[in-house]
């Protein structure tokens, strides 16, 4: 199949690409690196009257980093971030971008598309939201500032009004101490979209574990961060009741959903496991 008729808009600024925005907002999709978006063009399970390509906007390809967090530009692609040097000490997230997608879709996809597509499971929404953050939209009215865990409302759906444009992400820092792990599930292995994506940090020392955090998403569960009443109780020595307690109550406040791939008791399942091993994991770098 063929995409539908659509007409092609390439930005030279960031004015630019939100005033074309503002002009047909539901009838309008950002091109950054398609890697999402020319898939359900083809397939006509999208079929927007314009296209606005922002590649060509400058400001948007910057990526820099303080002693608080890394900024991403919209056009960033999850290739140069993850050979990026400014990348190094971002835990789960520096894990994470080798294993998104392939190479050949890391060159094109951007950190920014993958968030602004929301895919529950995908591995870039669950470390923001584990690490901390926020996202830049802009749009005609100016810049607006979204916190990491108001930025999800629903599996595929942000808090993104039709006429902003995704413009910035900022990963936090994590602080001195901090230990993560990410792991993923897939059926087919590198490339193929994760049944779910798990991941978790803390802060250690010779007293122990504090600050533990769970990060987890997957079909049907937008990327959610354990509530503390699930992961105070985790502090010191992550010992196995701990970890069990705290994996079997989160799993049993996921939302997941079934699909063709996997059912939602199944990815429960997996969640509980998943959780655990990583929670052993952060103990073992204790030890």
């Amino acid at each position: 199949m063929r995409p539908a008729a659509f007409d092609y808009v390439a930005a030279s600024t960031v004015t630019e690409a939100c005033a074309e925005l503002a002009r047909d907002p539901d009838g309008t999709r950002v091109l950054a690196g398609g890697q999402s978006l020319m898939p359900r063009l083809v397939r006509r399970l999208d079929r927007p009257r314009r296209l606005v390509d922002i590649c060509r906007i400058a400001e948007l390809h910057e990526l820099s980093a303080t002693p608080d967090g890394v900024r991403i530009g919209a056009a960033v692609t999850q290739r140069t971030a993850e050979l990026h040097p400014e990348l190094r000490g971002f835990g789960v997230l520096t894990q994470a971008l080798p294993g998104v997608g392939k190479v050949t879709t890391r060159n094109r996809g951007t950190i920014c598309g993958s968030l602004a597509n929301a895919n529950p499971a995908a591995e870039l929404g669950v470390c923001l939201v584990l690490l901390g953050g926020e996202v830049t939209a802009a749009s005609t009215r100016g810049l607006r500032r979204i916190a990491a865990d108001d930025f999800f409302l629903a599996p595929r759906r942000t808090a993104l009004d039709d006429d902003e444009l995704l413009h910035a992400v900022r990963y936090d820092r994590p602080q001195a101490g901090t230990v993560g792990h990410f792991e993923k599930v897939t059926i087919r292995g590198a490339g193929d979209t994760p049944l779910l994506s798990a991941a978790v940090s803390a802060r250690l020392s010779a007293e122990g574990a504090t600050d533990v955090r769970i990060g987890v998403g997957g079909e049907g569960q937008k990327p959610m961060r354990a509530p503390s009443g699930i992961t105070a109780p985790l502090a010191g020595a992550l010992d196995d009741p701990g970890i069990e307690h705290a994996s079997r109550t989160l799993a049993a406040e996921l939302e997941f959903l079934g699909d063709t791939r996997a059912c939602a008791d199944h990815r429960r399942r997996l969640a509980i496991r998943i959780v655990a091993r990583l929670l052993r994991r952060l103990r073992e770098d204790l030890a």
